[in-house]
């Protein structure tokens, strides 16, 4: 590597008595794509957040190019060259590209904005990165990843040196991760530094050059991603090592507990499957294969054309509320925002959807909200400090674990997670297969979507593979392998 562009130094964070970050030490180097892991609330979004100006430290220094720098808001951090791709988006969903990539910053002309040249910069910013939209297109009408790459173009706008990415990948389809990385890949022919966040060690060692580690707010180790293997790089995360990622066990499948017959709507197409006592089974495709609409339908959150049998009687669910009394459950895709209320305590949070079974004559019976919280909490290993945490102070794994939490308290025979480990550190995914393993074991019946396809080859019994709103094969455990899985997902229904 050439020389060094930043250092940060000795940098703490304490809120009260709680140490965020202690003395930690953070080193980038010009033009290259530095890797920053570590389980959930190891520490990085604190340090990525001192370093765009969103908190200041309460100890240490940073030194930009030699020069000693103090970031004391996002502007000031922009003015350096210092930008950051949020994993959640923040754009002004009925606004233009342009209107969004230069907010606040608007060229203008007898006062007026001078929409002629906010439109000419624009497109002389997408010829150099090779990204071509309309710039008069609205943020509402684009794909998460176009939304990411108008973001990609937001922070390249500030003449950066710095660009940080947080969990860039984690709603991009294959293809769609291909064309981030070539992006990714000429920024740094550029010269441009980049920090990568990912729990998605496949990403790491196909675009970084370089890892750091941190755990519980301290640096772990690192070193050239050429010269690690997972292994070491989990081990480093954890603490220790992490012999099976996948820890399956296998239970004897019981007899047929769903049958789903000929499901259709707008985004699924005459689709079938059953599902047995016991079994995970796995349901694999492209982003946008219909995997989580087909559920949606069962669940009843969506109108759909079709036959529900449970137990080898016919139901109906024509709401969710329908689908939790015939002992049905959802963890959704989306924790923060179809999951959790992030506002609300975790006690609030876990009884959301068993209000009936937690109250009498009307009223709430607080005994037992509390005792059905504290059930959940120790049962899952809720890391929070009382039941009476917010939600949204929860690391991604524990909301994921609330989430689960608020399924179970219902009795589910049948539970569906769709992508449920996504967002979350290697050691809290650990966590969830071991919940997936438990409940197996006392006979619940699960149905898990993933695009993770590690996972989905490792942790399903059977797998369901889909593309366009269509069902386009089924594979046992040990036959099923990532190519075969791939070919269906991207092959015409048979």
């Amino acid at each position: 590597m050439s020389d060094t562009i930043l250092k940060m130094q000795g940098i703490s964070k304490f809120y009260g008595g709680i140490k965020a970050l202690e003395k930690v030490d953070f080193e980038l180097y010009r033009g290259e794509i530095l890797c920053l892991l570590g389980e959930n609330g190891a520490g990085k979004s604190t340090l990525m957040k001192i370093l765009s100006g969103v908190i200041e430290p309460s100890e240490g220094e940073i030194f930009l190019e030699d020069k000693k720098i103090n970031i004391k808001n996002p502007n000031i951090a922009h003015h350096l060259g210092i930008s950051t791709v949020h994993q959640e988006l923040v754009q002004f969903a009925d606004m233009t590209i342009m209107e969004n990539i230069y907010m606040g910053r608007y060229p203008k002309k007898g006062g007026l904005v001078d929409f002629k040249t906010l439109k000419e910069k624009t497109l002389e910013l997408m010829d150099s990165l090779d990204i071509h939209f309309n710039p008069f297109s609205y943020i509402r009408d684009l794909s998460v990843a176009q939304r990411q790459m108008v973001e990609i173009m937001k922070a390249v706008s500030f003449d950066s040196k710095i660009i940080i990415f947080d969990e860039p990948t984690s709603s991009l389809t294959t293809e769609e991760t291909t064309v981030l990385f070539r992006i990714i890949a000429d920024l740094k022919s550029r010269g441009i530094s980049m920090v990568y966040i990912s729990h998605r060690l496949e990403d790491i060692f196909a675009i970084g050059d370089r890892i750091t580690v941190l755990r519980d707010g301290r640096n772990s180790g690192g070193g050239m991603v050429s010269e690690l293997n997972t292994d070491q790089v989990i081990s480093l995360m954890v603490g220790r090592n992490v012999e099976n990622q996948f820890p399956k066990v296998h239970v004897d499948i019981g007899e047929e507990i769903l049958r789903v017959e000929h499901i259709n709507n707008e985004y699924v197409k005459d689709a079938s499957f059953v599902l047995h006592k016991g079994e995970i089974l796995g349901f694999g495709g492209l982003v946008g294969a219909g995997r989580t609409e087909l559920m949606r339908a069962v669940m009843g959150l969506d109108k759909a054309s079709g036959t529900i049998y449970k137990n080898g009687k016919v139901i109906v669910n024509h709401n969710p509320t329908e689908a939790i009394r015939n002992k049905f459950a959802l963890v959704p895709e989306d924790r923060k925002d179809q999951g959790l209320v992030l506002l609300l305590s975790i006690l609030k949070n876990i009884e959301m959807s068993s209000l009936p079974e937690l109250s009498s004559g009307g009223f709430m019976n607080s005994q037992k909200e509390r005792e059905c919280a504290a059930e959940y909490m120790k049962r899952l290993q809720v890391k929070a400090a009382d039941v009476n945490q917010a939600a949204g102070d929860l690391s991604g794994g524990n909301q994921q674990k609330v989430v689960i939490a608020k399924c179970l308290a219902t009795r589910p025979d049948i539970l569906i997670l769709d992508e449920p480990t996504r967002g979350i550190d290697v050691g809290s995914k650990a966590e969830i297969y071991e919940i997936m393993n438990q409940l197996v074991l006392q006979g619940v019946s699960i149905i898990m979507i993933s695009s993770e396809l590690p996972e989905l080859l490792n942790m399903s019994d059977r797998i369901i593979i889909m593309r366009e709103g269509k069902i386009t094969g089924e594979q046992n455990m040990g036959e099923a392998t990532e190519e075969t899985v791939m070919k269906l997902a991207t092959k015409e229904a048979v």
